[in-house]
């Protein structure tokens, strides 16, 4: 098992998401980097779907009290062992008694901490994700707190595995993020079209698992009235106050603010580990071009886990 000497910041348990419930108003929730969250689980032998924690901006304090080997990939936030620093993005080796801490975050936003073999915790609707806002998944749907223990599952045998630089978690001044035109689109004056792709965004101090909400020039307010409808992750909306809203994990399952464009898929990652005072640009591709990427880019993901 494993002691939380120290909580950090926000450190949740969170999986892939929580599926089949958003025609109740459920969020998908789970991790928001699902790159780092798959490259985390299959350096330490898991499959894609186990529980890790989801670490923000300063990492909690941990003793193991069994051998076990751990990963940590997405943000660095200069993690130790017994006072030594550790790697990222390689299997390491953790010898009952040892302490995991975390220092000054390097780069990134998020960091996966995952354990050989997984968490035992139990399902809630399908998933170990936690969802604070109603209060289910990880461990009583909170964040973890001094004292908790964290139970280990069976451990699984492994490979010691390091993964290419080119799949890990880069820092940048601005992050360029590619979309798709969204529903209402159209409803924007070609003015305000030209502002969405050609300025850069900076993320808010208000955003979290929810949503990114942006701020920078503000575009005009679409008058036309939306009926509320589905909402996917990645969605950008545009509220009365014209700095736009990007839609996360946890966010509403429907919605009236106008769907302006869409993130792509194989870009939501990046954007997870944008922090606030960050800045992003739009891209716009085609529904074609977004396609193509999603499929390359898993190729070379499906190359990597094998």
């Amino acid at each position: 098992m494993i002691e939380v000497l120290k909580p950090g910041f926000y450190t949740l348990i969170q999986d892939a998401g929580r599926f089949a419930y958003q025609e109740f108003g459920m969020p998908i929730s789970g991790v928001l980097d699902m790159d780092s969250y798959r490259l985390a689980n299959w350096l330490v032998g898991n499959r894609t779907g186990e529980a890790v924690l989801e670490i923000v901006i300063q990492g909690p304090k941990l003793q193991f009290k069994k051998d076990t080997f751990i990963a940590l990939t997405g943000a660095d936030v200069s993690p130790k062992v017994d006072g030594y620093t550790i790697s990222m993005y390689k299997t390491i080796r953790i010898l009952k008694g040892s302490v995991l801490s975390f220092g000054e975050l390097k780069n990134g936003y998020r960091c996966y901490l995952s354990i050989n073999g997984g968490l035992t915790i139990e399902n809630e609707m399908g998933s170990r994700s936690t969802y604070t806002y109603a209060a289910i998944g990880g461990l009583k749907g909170r964040e973890l707190r001094k004292n908790d223990v964290l139970k280990l599952a069976v451990q699984k045998r492994l490979k010691i595995r390091d993964i290419p630089i080119e799949f890990r978690t880069r820092q940048f001044s601005t992050m360029s993020v590619r979309v798709m035109e969204g529903p209402e689109f159209e409803l924007l004056p070609i003015c305000d079209r030209e502002v969405l792709f050609n300025q850069e965004f900076t993320l808010g101090h208000n955003s979290n698992r929810m949503g990114c909400r942006l701020e920078g020039t503000p575009l005009n307010a679409i008058k036309k009235e939306i009926i509320s409808s589905g909402a996917v992750n990645g969605t950008i909306q545009l509220p009365a106050n014209g700095n736009p809203i990007v839609l996360l994990a946890e966010a509403q399952t429907t919605g009236g603010y106008p769907r302006i464009a869409i993130i792509i898929k194989a870009d939501l990652p990046l954007l997870a580990q944008q922090k606030p005072g960050d800045k992003i640009r739009f891209r716009k591709v085609s529904l074609e071009q977004a396609q193509a990427i999603g499929f390359n880019k898993e190729k070379r993901f499906q190359e990597l886990l094998k």
